[in-house]
């Protein structure tokens, strides 16, 4: 069977996924922003408050029209690649779900406030990868998966 449109469980994950990810946020803006960090495995992992305005891994901050189009890129070829996806399986629903409910937070961050709050911030000694949220990994894991199963997927 092949199914056009999304099943009811993607937009489930869809509003659960973006529900998970403004609360965290709000919760960061409220309470670990007046502290600025706050150190929960030494030498390993901070909850640091931080305000993104570039994309992925702060790059490109500052260039608010390079990262405007880049969205608008990113949209349109969303919506192309899933015209051509079956979505009678539960799985294209799920990892879509968690896609999009991740992009969606990120953007209204974009739209309502100008910047992305990350606040998870992960290094060991002096090096740090740079800070993310909850929408940042719904992405990145979605993403992996979906490369994943077109990789090994013969």
């Amino acid at each position: 069977m092949t199914a056009r449109w999304p099943r009811p469980i993607f937009f489930i994950v869809f509003l659960l996924a973006l529900a998970l990810d403004q609360a965290t946020k709000a919760w960061a803006t409220s309470w670990l922003e007046p502290r600025g960090f706050v150190a929960v495995v030494p030498g390993f992992f901070n909850l640091t408050y931080v305000r993104n305005t570039g994309v992925a891994f702060g790059m490109f901050a500052g260039h608010g029209l390079i990262v405007a189009a880049f969205m608008v890129a990113l949209v349109i070829l969303a919506l192309i690649f899933s015209r051509g996806v079956n979505w009678a399986r539960l799985e294209p629903n799920i990892v879509g779900g968690c896609l999009i409910g991740g992009a969606v937070g990120n953007l209204l961050d974009r739209a309502r406030i100008g910047y992305v709050v990350d606040f998870l911030d992960f290094y060991t000694g002096p090096h740090h990868w740079p800070s993310f949220n909850v929408a940042d990994s719904l992405i990145c894991v979605s993403v992996a998966w979906i490369v994943g199963r077109q990789v090994f997927s013969k």
